[in-house]
């Protein structure tokens, strides 16, 4: 019988390094695989805490640029329709010109037109962005301009009907806010009951109630002088309403300071992903490097064990 040297000992040494070597090179190669240190927070140690705050304001920064763009794009709806708006009221106005000076085509044609644009500057102010109407204030779930609501009176002219008449408009007082930060909520957008719509609407109106003759009759020139005056309050400084392009110009005031918002948000986001990454993320050539290392020493530990397992006292002496 060939009698083994008493080795238990030294066996169970190598076998609890091996056991460490086997559990390193596992995590070194989870490490590499997944381009993560760890995959629980407790394998960061002191670090944990940190990647949790810098998590939570990322998390936060994102939904401050979340409802940065939501506003830029309703913002950018807005102002397009306040645009056309303006010049359908320019447009409108060198029409209505051209009948004042006796230049019009055709007067008969005149009322159809100004009902055509009227409609247009109607469906304007009744945009939508997906499912939101952005000029009805906080209704946001109603169309804001209705002509046929029962409640606008329609004008019967001539005499040209002075207003105003808001009748039309079904939404409320409510200028709606963005929270682009904290402590920091920004009002922006218009309603469409604004003095200035309300003007172009009437105007409008007014001629496409009209019945020309032609040529016109002084009654019918001054509803047109009339409609030329309220278009000229709506399009030219009145010094008591905001003009149309009052109102797109605090439209492009909200898209700035907004626009500064993202800007910043967006430099902030990309520093609290760097430190996270900085947390979270293993050194690939490091990590390649050491489960190298730890190959290697698994095998030196399995040669070890398989020599100890070998040695015997007939070996020996």
């Amino acid at each position: 019988m060939v009698t083994r040297i008493g080795s238990f000992a030294q066996s169970q040494a190598v076998l609890q390094a091996t056991l460490q070597t086997q559990n390193r090179l596992f995590e070194t190669q989870t490490q590499v695989a997944t381009g993560k240190k760890t995959q629980s927070f407790s394998g960061l140690e002191g670090d944990s805490q940190r990647l949790l705050n810098a998590k939570g304001d990322l998390a936060k920064t994102e939904q401050f640029l979340e409802n940065i763009t939501i506003a830029e794009q309703r913002l950018d709806l807005m102002l397009f329709a306040v645009d056309r708006t303006d010049e359908v009221a320019r447009e409108m106005r060198s029409l209505f010109q051209s009948v004042q000076n006796g230049d019009a085509v055709n007067v008969l044609d005149i009322p159809g037109i100004a009902g055509q644009f009227r409609d247009q500057v109607v469906d304007l102010l009744n945009s939508k962005d997906n499912e939101r109407f952005l000029f009805a204030g906080g209704k946001t779930d109603t169309r804001p301009v209705n002509l046929g609501n029962g409640v606008y009176t329609a004008p019967a002219p001539p005499p040209f009907d002075a207003g105003p008449d808001t009748g039309y408009y079904e939404g409320d007082a409510t200028i709606n806010t963005v929270r682009i930060d904290d402590n920091f909520t920004v009002p922006y957008g218009v309603i469409a009951s604004a003095d200035a719509f309300e003007r172009v609407i009437r105007s409008l109106d007014n001629i496409a109630q009209m019945t020309f003759t032609s040529p016109p009759t002084a009654a019918e020139l001054a509803v047109v002088d009339s409609a030329i005056a309220e278009l000229n309050q709506a399009i030219e400084n009145n010094g008591v309403n905001p003009t149309i392009q009052d109102i797109a110009s605090e439209i492009a005031l909200d898209q700035n300071l907004i626009g500064s918002q993202r800007a910043r948000h967006d430099s902030v986001k990309v520093f609290l992903e760097n430190k996270i990454a900085d947390i979270e993320n293993v050194n690939t050539a490091e990590a390649v490097a050491q489960l190298n290392f730890e190959q290697v020493q698994l095998e030196a530990s399995y040669q070890a064990i398989s020599r100890i397992q070998t040695l015997s006292l007939n070996a020996f002496l």
